[in-house]
């Protein structure tokens, strides 16, 4: 799916039933990929188009102030020179009223149904640690299991510093290790057992397991709600 622009309702100057197309497009893309189950990196993007569209909207006097001017007489005395903005409200802000108008409610509406399959998602799932959780809770591993799948993902998992911009406050990296397939033997606390040994530079690390019972996409939707799962299970 073509990503849409930050500046999408000015690009390629200004037509509003163009601009109605290209964003109806992409949220026929999203509502596609939501449809499936895939809610990054759309979901935090409309909230971006949203905010940002509701932003614009609050700031169009400063925003035409802004344009640029001529000078159309002088008066006086004293002497003073005014200008006029070389973009007319009528040309140009009523275009983006009516742009912004057909645009703030369908993202809106597309960003609660985004929230709201997130929201059915993170409750179906669970995050539970594997075994003991060591003093420092902040790095460690990621059990990813679906139980309609053969195979067990392991990511390593770091929390860093507070962000203001992540949901919860901490940003998670994630980096994938590899895959295990699943069998009686094969438990997750022998596979948390197996990374110590292999990584002896976390000798009590922190393990988590994500156990989903339909399989999801993982990259687009497990992962990101693992990472707002982890930031409240480590804090």
């Amino acid at each position: 799916m073509k990503k849409l622009q930050s500046d999408w309702f000015t690009q390629n100057w200004l037509d509003a039933e163009y601009q109605k197309y290209v964003l109806m497009a992409y949220l026929q893309a999203v509502r596609q990929n939501f449809t499936e189950n895939k809610l990054y990196p759309d979901l935090p993007d409309l909230r971006n188009h949203y905010e940002a569209g509701v932003r614009f909207s609050r700031g169009k006097g400063t925003l035409n102030a802004a344009f640029p001017k001529r000078a159309e007489r002088v008066t006086g005395p004293p002497p003073r020179i005014e200008y006029k903005s070389e973009v007319t409200d009528d040309e140009f802000m009523a275009e983006l009223d009516t742009i912004m108008n057909f645009a703030l409610p369908r993202f809106q509406s597309m960003l609660t149904e985004g929230q709201q399959r997130w929201a059915d998602i993170a409750r179906s799932v669970t995050l539970a640690p594997v075994g003991l959780l060591p003093l420092r809770p902040e790095e460690g591993y990621l059990l990813i299991q679906a139980t309609s799948q053969a195979e067990t993902q392991v990511y390593y998992f770091c929390l860093t510093l507070y962000s203001e911009q992540e949901p919860g406050g901490r940003l998670v990296r994630l980096q994938f290790l590899e895959a295990v397939r699943k069998s009686l033997v094969n438990t997750v606390e022998n596979i948390k057992l197996d990374l110590i040994r292999r990584h002896r530079h976390m000798p009590n690390p922190a393990t988590f397991m994500l156990e989903s019972q339909a399989a999801y996409p993982v990259e687009e939707t497990l992962l990101p709600i693992a990472q707002q799962l982890l930031v409240k299970a480590v804090a």
